[in-house]
This record gives structure tokens, C-alpha cells and sequence, in this order.
């Protein structure tokens, strides 16, 4: 099982091309069509984009 570090940088932002650890880009949003009321979005904390993409490993990094 692999644990995250709450500082760990997960996700990219492709349009300012900064990183962020997971709990900076996730917000919760009031949805009125959605079951729990609310749905999550990943949204960049420095430019405001939704074009948050999550880092994968690579096995063979150098």
C-alpha cells in the first residue's frame, strides 16, 4: 500500500505550470443535482484553472 505525505506534490497545473500537494487544488462545490449536495473539483490555487492533472509514478524515474 503506498501512504501519501499530506505535503506531497500530487497534482500539476497545465496552465501556470505550478505543483501542488492534493488538499491545495481540492475544493467541495454546492451542486443541487448531485446526491451528497455537494461534488469536488480540483481547481489551481494560483491562477484559478481546472486543468489540474494528478502525477503518476514512473517506476524507472532517474
Amino acid at each position: 500500500m503506498n501512504t501519501q505525505s499530506a505535503n506531497q506534490i500530487t497534482h500539476w497545473c497545465s496552465s501556470c505550470n505550478s505543483h501542488f500537494p492534493l488538499h491545495q487544488v481540492r475544493h467541495c462545490i454546492p451542486v443541487s443535482t448531485s446526491p451528497h449536495g455537494e461534488e469536488e473539483v480540483l481547481q489551481c490555487p494560483t491562477c484559478g484553472s481546472y486543468h489540474i492533472e494528478e502525477l503518476q509514478e514512473v517506476a524507472d524515474a532517474q
